[in-house]
């Protein structure tokens, strides 16, 4: 079994954007056809207000989230969104590092609060949140 490194993802390649893509598709299982593009994910990554965190084996990245962060008077909080882990990797820990590794940079970035929101059916998912 391949090992699976945390980061944040600064610059991506085609094969990055490949594997993204599949795990939107994942995600959003209840179809809606969104494809990212080369230049949404680098607009995403050079923006210093969001924060890409993915799981990568040797050769892919096989799970990923997102933190927006968001300045409001008198204080910044960040919202969460688009935690998945690829289908063949679950219950291995990832959603909970990627979580984590979020958290981290919240922390990092001084946020006040960080929110996220999720659809009732995605029960595995609601679990790790509330953990």
């Amino acid at each position: 079994m391949a090992t699976v490194k945390i980061s944040i993802l600064k610059k991506a390649d085609i094969a990055m954007l490949r594997d993204i893509q599949e795990l939107l598709a994942q995600l959003r299982k209840s179809g809606g056809g969104d494809t990212a593009t080369m230049s949404e994910l680098r607009n995403v990554l050079s923006d210093k207000n969001t924060f890409m965190v993915v799981a990568k084996d040797s050769k892919r990245i096989v799970g990923m989230a997102m933190l927006y962060v968001t300045l409001r008077i008198g204080r910044r909080t960040g919202q969460v969104e688009d935690v998945v882990v690829d289908d063949a990797y679950r219950g291995r820990g990832l959603g909970r590092g990627l979580m984590k590794n979020l958290i981290d940079v919240a922390r990092k970035k001084k946020l006040k609060a960080i929110y996220l929101t999720s659809r009732p059916a995605r029960v595995a998912a609601n679990a790790l949140y509330q953990k």
